[in-house]
């Protein structure tokens, strides 16, 4: 009921452009034994398993944004831009915090090895972003470039590095913690990193073993989260079995062991869409238990004491993001604009920042005084500003290079037009239906005044005879679509003119007597005959009712698109490698006036046709997608 609720909540806060997850937090908090006390500690102890059935799921989350292929061709930006983004906003984060710990009063008992060790595992926290996040904005301002697909691409490969980053120093960490820090520590580290791959790529492979199974689908994810938490049990595990036998805590990291399992399924497998989809469906489930938990757990007292370190500590990682965004840009040799501005799309952290700092909070608790929760509350305060901030100031860096709202920038290259020859109630249907479509429909009429009321939202142009002159009149050549609905002489005047004077256009004729079909096929114009075009349709109805109801936009948020390719980074991908929507499949490629019926190992090039199926949003986002 609780979760149900705090669902609701984030909705609303949704519904304002306000995060989610931090909704889900504040309803949490409001849930917890401060306020309403509709989760009790006790009862938020007793579900602690469930934080790691939500670790796992964040790590395959995180693991399943990095398709290789799709950023092969940014990856001199991407790695240079992502190495320092991981190592100076970590290390300027590390020097930061520290220096704050020695003049904050909170932590001023405490011993210098504490203090070494929250400022690394704070600096590898800084590290963090949030994936969704930035899509939810590049998706809402529509934006496209390569300043935008380099940010993208920076925030996917940073939250990988974010993970093994953070094995490293948590190992580290540990070992000081427990005194038993010595040369072999080192060894023993990469040994761990290394198990850690290799247990990631067996599950992998399990993962692909399961996926494989015809089994109902929401079960076969519940079996995917379980071999998920599975990694966490068998961490514990090899800890307790090490520490008896070896003397030493080896530390198998399980975020690591999941998200190399999602990059192996995602890169390496044929089942990366359906992993997807099980990324897709999961996912606000998962959110909902695991961050309305985080907000229920936090001492609301302690909150109210510490939220002015969390403003500081988010100042400080500004601070850090912007240093590193200025090497990177430099190493990367980018524009100034890029470099000032590179730091703005990484500001916003989420979920494997919350994951990180939790396991913190729960693996430190031996520094005593509870200085792991306050850490913890320090973090997270920081995290929910940083949903504030970071998603506005990601939107302005955007808009300042000039990347924003790229559709409707391209409009002149990709036009969107049609034009209708013949007025009469049959063409203002047409026109009204295209309009809903999101085109621009102009009607040309013959006669001196119109005996039919047009609507004010189409275009009404008038013309008396078909010749060029009166043509360029009207701009013809601006027109992707025309449809002659005029007698068979006029619509074959108006073929005719347009095929050897403005290029090859899609043209659509009603034919009115059948023995014209010759004089229409010669100009490669599509024909329609109103008594075939119903026997036809009732027989594709008959036979095939559900494709057919889709084609003519009879399904509810369905429909079939056609998308012009002009995205260089798309093209020279085969299908199978392209990340798709779950619920958009690819029809066909028109090529150079040729038909491609695709299959998973047709090559896509720039300026191929591409007819797709699926939803409108989807359909949009993939719209922005092909674009330049």
């Amino acid at each position: 009921m609780v979760c149900v609720s705090a669902y609701q909540i984030s909705i609303f806060f949704k519904k304002y452009r306000l995060p989610l997850v931090s909704g889900l937090i504040i309803a949490g908090l409001f849930s917890g034994q401060y306020i309403f006390n509709l989760i009790p500690s006790i009862s938020i102890d007793s579900l602690f398993f469930l934080n790691d059935f939500s670790l796992a799921f964040i790590a395959f989350a995180a693991g399943s944004e990095l398709y290789l292929k799709e950023i092969k061709n940014r990856i001199t930006s991407i790695k240079w831009y992502s190495l320092s983004n991981i190592f100076i906003t970590f290390l300027v984060g590390f020097l930061l915090i520290f220096i704050l710990l020695s003049i904050m009063p909170i932590f001023e008992n405490i011993s210098f090895t504490i203090k070494v060790s929250i400022a690394l595992l704070t600096g590898t926290v800084f590290v963090a972003r949030s994936p969704a996040s930035a899509t939810a904005v590049v998706n809402e301002l529509k934006s496209k470039g390569p300043f935008t697909s380099t940010a993208m691409g920076i925030v996917c490969v940073s939250d990988f590095g974010v993970v093994i980053l953070f094995s490293i120093i948590f190992s580290f960490v540990k070992s000081i913690d427990s005194g038993s820090f010595h040369i072999l520590s080192l060894l023993y580290l990469i040994f761990e990193l290394v198990f850690s791959f290799l247990l990631g790529i067996v599950l992998g492979r399990i993962l692909n073993i399961f996926l494989s199974f015809s089994v109902n689908k929401f079960f076969k994810y519940f079996l995917l989260l379980l071999l998920g938490y599975s990694s966490f049990l068998i961490s514990y595990e090899i800890r307790n079995l090490t520490i008896l036998y070896f003397y030493h805590e080896f530390i198998i990291e399980p975020l690591l062991i999941c998200m190399t399992a999602s990059l192996y399924i995602i890169n390496k497998t044929d089942k990366r869409l359906e992993f997807l989809n099980f990324i897709e469906k999961s996912s606000i489930y998962i959110y909902v238990v695991f961050f309305t938990l985080i907000g229920a757990s936090i001492n609301l007292p302690l909150l109210y004491n510490v939220f002015g370190y969390a403003i500081i500590f988010f100042i400080l990682r500004l601070i850090s993001l912007f240093i590193a965004s200025n090497v990177g840009g430099f190493l990367a040799y980018d524009k100034s604009s890029f470099r000032l501005l590179g730091w703005m799309p990484h500001i916003t952290q989420a979920g494997v920042a919350i994951g990180l700092i939790k396991i913190i909070e729960t693996e430190f608790v031996s520094w005593g005084d509870g200085y792991s929760e306050e850490l913890s509350i320090i973090l997270i305060s920081s995290i929910i500003i940083s949903q504030f901030i970071g998603p506005p100031l990601f939107k302005l860096a955007i808009t300042y290079i000039g990347e924003h709202n790229r559709k409707k920038l391209n409009v002149d290259v990709k036009k969107n037009d049609a034009i209708i020859f013949g007025l009469e109630p049959q063409s203002i249907s047409i026109a009204k239906l295209l309009k809903s479509r999101g085109w621009d429909v102009d009607i040309v009429s013959f006669e001196s005044k119109n005996l039919i009321k047009v609507p004010k939202e189409i275009g009404m142009l008038k013309i008396n005879a078909i010749d060029k002159h009166n043509f360029d009149k009207i701009n013809f050549n601006n027109y992707e679509s025309v449809v002659c609905l005029s007698t068979d002489n006029i619509n074959s005047d108006i073929c005719k003119l347009s095929y050897s004077t403005y290029g090859n256009k899609n043209l659509i004729v009603r034919i009115n007597d059948h023995v014209n079909v010759d004089i229409f096929l010669k100009l490669k114009v599509k024909i329609i005959h109103p008594s075939e075009a119903i026997v036809s349709l009732i027989d594709q109805f008959v036979r095939s009712p559900q494709a057919t109801s889709i084609m003519f936009g009879l399904e509810k948020d369905k429909e079939t698109r056609d998308i012009t390719l002009l995205n260089n980074q798309i093209s020279g991908l085969v299908l199978r490698d392209l990340r798709l929507p779950s619920d958009v499949l690819m029809l066909s490629i028109k090529r150079n006036d040729e038909l491609i019926i695709s299959h998973g190992y047709t090559r896509l090039l720039k300026d191929d046709i591409i007819t797709f199926i699926g939803s409108s949003k989807s359909l949009d986002k993939l719209t922005l997608r092909f674009d330049s």
